[in-house]
């Protein structure tokens, strides 16, 4: 589904308006902008009359260029000098857990992971951390992060606390969440440059 990828509509900046119809048109809620593949498999859209024709690379740098606005919301237990950039609909969180022991050759060994679930609920991305609240509240500072990435729809963080999270978006867009968990870490560190985010973040 094309909205997994632009989950911000190119022409109104609106998140999460794009939605994919029977008819495999990807229309947005807000502006009424479409977007349909031509025979090269380029993203055209359509908006009062005017098309424009991009790579589905081009479209998605364009969506990254917009500045994620903060957002208010009651449910969110604000901190002093926090500020609320993100509200997850329904997601399930995962913890790192060890699972079993692989034994090999000459008594090597390697211990095995797993992730396991651990709460189901709302994940916040402020200025200074990840909340997740479901059943308890998970919290995570921007400070903790050790890596990002997303393997299909999930988003995996590893942290200084030596095990990893992973967040599964049931409703939206993981990539989106991928992304703005980044530019929250850029921010975060300031002047430093970051060079990749995994398999851990390098300056």
């Amino acid at each position: 589904m094309l909205e997994k990828f632009l989950y911000l509509c190119p022409g109104c900046k609106q998140l999460d308006a794009l939605k994919t119809g029977d008819d495999g048109i990807v229309l947005c809620q807000n502006c009424g902008m479409n977007f349909q593949f031509d025979d090269d498999y380029n993203l055209v859209s359509e908006s009062k009359g005017k098309k424009k024709t991009k790579s589905l690379t081009e479209w998605y740098k364009i969506i990254r260029k917009v500045k994620i606005r903060e957002i208010e919301e009651e449910s969110f237990p604000k901190m002093k000098g926090e500020k609320l950039f993100a509200k997850s609909k329904m997601t399930e969180l995962y913890q790192e857990v060890p699972f079993k022991v692989f034994k090999g050759y000459k008594g090597i060994r390697a211990q095995l992971y797993k992730f396991k679930k651990i709460d189901e609920g709302n994940l916040y991305l402020s200025n200074k951390r990840l909340l997740f609240i479901g059943n308890k509240e998970h919290s995570i500072g921007i400070e903790e992060l050790s890596s990002c990435t997303i393997e299909s729809h999930m988003v995996i963080i590893n942290t200084k606390r030596g095990h990893a999270f992973s967040f599964e978006f049931l409703e939206e867009s993981g990539k989106k969440w991928e992304d703005i968990i980044r530019d929250k870490i850029v921010e975060f560190y300031g002047v430093k440059k970051i060079r990749e985010f995994q398999p851990k973040i390098v300056f």
